[in-house]
């Protein structure tokens, strides 16, 4: 997966890019306009990221520009939450809009998201009641909400995953998450507390289940 990044802030940029080459996603980088004008002409990208605030000149003018003349989805960044400027982008053919400041790996997974609706393809996926894991690109999510897991989270998810519906006991977690580590069952209860907070929210029905004796399971609530 390849795609271009307009960030003028070069830190952030930075940082961007090299998360997102742990996540296996190229990046083509150009921190104005006229760089991403010149870029853009060599390379069809998966998606583009496309800060608004730039030195010489702004996001949505280039976004008015490409609406014609390229058909990769774009995700806006900007420190601009005003429910104006979303729908601005929006009207210019923005598919997603993310506030600054965000977490690298939510931006990660917004990426996947657009680009594999722009370019489906085949994956392993898990549905469970309204939650959806794209096991390859590891995009996680639940009705319209976006879940980002920590590395260790993602582990335990897939140890569930895997395991469906059977309950993964203790003992195989601890030595499956942390298996060259000293280990208490605080740091067991805790993770997965934290599963269970980012899988379940408000109304939703849970999903990560305790049972008696046997360990962790994913299941229904009437399973």
């Amino acid at each position: 997966m390849i795609i271009l990044l307009v960030e003028d802030d070069t830190v952030l940029a930075t940082h961007s890019i090299d998360f997102l080459a742990q996540e296996g996603i190229e990046v083509d980088y150009a921190s104005t306009v006229r760089q991403a004008k010149a870029i853009s002409k060599q390379q069809t990208y998966d998606a583009i990221v496309l800060d608004i605030n730039l030195p010489d000149g702004d996001g949505l003018s280039l976004a008015k520009l490409w609406q014609n003349q390229r058909q990769e989805p774009i995700l806006f960044l900007s420190a601009r939450d005003a429910l104006d400027d979303k729908l601005k982008a929006f009207s210019l053919g923005a598919l997603d809009y993310l506030t600054k400041p965000f977490a690298l790996p939510e931006l990660a997974v917004r990426i996947k998201l657009l680009a594999n609706k722009n370019n489906p393809q085949p994956t392993k996926q898990f549905n469970l009641d309204s939650l959806q894991v794209d096991l390859d690109a590891r995009i996680i999510t639940r009705g319209e909400r976006i879940i980002v897991l920590s590395p260790q989270q993602w582990q335990l998810l897939a140890m569930l995953i895997k395991h469906y519906p059977n309950p993964v006991s203790k003992d195989t977690i601890i030595n499956e998450i942390w298996p060259q580590q000293d280990s208490n069952n605080n740091m067991y209860k805790s993770l997965i507390t934290r599963l269970r907070s980012n899988l379940t929210q408000a109304d939703e029905p849970p999903l990560l289940h305790t049972l008696k004796k046997q360990g962790v399971a994913l299941r229904k609530q009437h399973d």
